[in-house]
């Protein structure tokens, strides 16, 4: 009896499970679709195929697949982002441009995806333009003691500026002369700074690109400083007063003795001023050095980067004669004595200029250091300063003169070829 209930219980469950299957098929297969979609992983448990739809929805419209790719239109070149493919887990990976190949050195991507890419061309050469000047601050340009008597004013001869009248009676003539002599001639050194207006240069370049941090280059340029026109020398002098009285027979008019003479005198007074115009100079140079470039101390996102650099150059400089015309201005010694007027006339001047140095070559070297900016991958700014050394010059005479030492500054603008 027992066994007889339990095989009509079975069957009346099957029977009533096949019923429900036949009113709701297309339930049912859904469910069991359903179901075996989430066992098998076929749309939630596949990790590749979840990656792909996460990568997609997750799309950069600023991305690229490839380093030679161009920047997609409407980015800018700091937000481009370089696909290197899934990382582990599923996880995507992307990496912004850097700079870490060198900001003088051409598209920041090189180095950062040169080992698991195709190589971008990396630039060799590039041009320069450049602005500055110089300051000198060791050296003198005229020395009166090696200059001697290439520079007016440096020997002077009172006697040519004598002045004097003469008075006669009847019975004596008495003679005035008023002159000087020199006490000393104030002839200060004039540096090169002295001499000239500060210069203005511009120089053209090329730079070959050694490697990321070394380069080469060279360099012309042009150069060009006005000169003074009031540098001066003063001579400093006793003026005197010479009076001789010579006594006469007053029927023969025949002097009678000697002549009485008496002598006075000014100590420590300005007789005379001589002030130079020296021509402008005009120079060209030719130079050829290196730079090394140190790791970047600021970086924005992609290619903008400031990168100190140290650098030393060797050239030679063709520089124009150095010459002056001379401008004298006189006292008049009678009107100084007798009443210290301080009345000067002027000398007419020769109207030929004095060389003081011949046209020549000039040797050169700097070292220099600086930062340098870079604008867009393909140019940069540059400011730079050091100290100079110029070769020492021979005056006209042959005596050799001082070196010129100057501190540069210089603003250069570099475009990549």
């Amino acid at each position: 009896m027992r066994l007889a209930v339990c095989s009509l219980s079975a069957i009346l469950l099957s029977g009533c499970s096949w019923l429900g299957g036949a009113t709701k098929p297309d339930h049912t297969f859904q469910r069991g679709q359903s179901g075996y979609a989430h066992h098998s992983g076929y749309a939630a448990g596949n990790p590749a195929h979840m990656s792909s739809q996460m990568g997609q929805m997750r799309h950069d419209p600023c991305m690229v697949y490839s380093p030679v790719q161009p920047v997609p239109q409407g980015c800018d070149p700091a937000q481009v982002t370089l696909s290197t493919g899934y990382g582990q887990g599923g996880t995507y990976n992307s990496n912004y441009t850097t700079g870490g190949y060198g900001s003088h050195a051409g598209d920041a991507t090189y180095a950062a995806h040169k080992a698991s890419g195709p190589k971008l061309r990396k630039p060799k050469l590039r041009g320069s333009l450049s602005l500055g000047t110089e300051k000198s601050f060791s050296g003198n340009l005229l020395d009166f003691t090696q200059a001697g008597a290439l520079v007016p004013g440096a020997v002077y001869v009172p006697s040519l500026y004598d002045e004097g009248f003469t008075e006669a009676t009847p019975t004596e003539i008495t003679s005035t002369r008023y002159t000087s002599a020199v006490e000393q001639v104030t002839s200060p050194t004039l540096s090169f700074d002295d001499v000239y207006n500060t210069p203005s240069i511009v120089k053209v370049g090329m730079e070959y690109i050694a490697s990321p941090k070394f380069t080469v280059f060279a360099s012309a340029g042009y150069a060009h400083a006005e000169g003074v026109d009031d540098a001066s020398t003063s001579v400093q002098a006793t003026l005197l007063r010479e009076v001789s009285v010579q006594a006469l027979d007053d029927t023969t008019g025949l002097p009678v003795g000697d002549p009485i003479e008496n002598t006075t005198f000014i100590p420590n007074e300005n007789v005379a001023n001589f002030t130079y115009d020296f021509n402008d100079q005009r120079r060209f140079d030719l130079e050829v050095g290196a730079r090394h470039y140190f790791n970047p101390i600021s970086r924005e996102r992609g290619y903008r980067t400031v990168t100190p650099f140290v650098g030393a150059a060797v050239g030679v400089s063709k520089v124009n004669e150095v010459s002056f015309t001379v401008n004298q201005n006189q006292r008049f010694l009678q009107r100084a004595f007798e009443s210290g007027a301080n009345d000067y006339y002027d000398i007419v001047a020769p109207s030929t200029a004095n060389v003081l140095y011949e046209d020549d070559w000039l040797i050169n070297g700097a070292l220099t250091g600086g930062m340098e900016w870079q604008v867009t991958p393909g140019t940069a700014l540059a400011l730079e300063t050091g100290l100079k050394y110029e070769q020492a010059r021979d005056y006209a005479n042959g005596i050799s003169g001082d070196d010129n030492i100057s501190v540069p500054v210089t603003l250069r603008g570099s475009f990549n070829f």
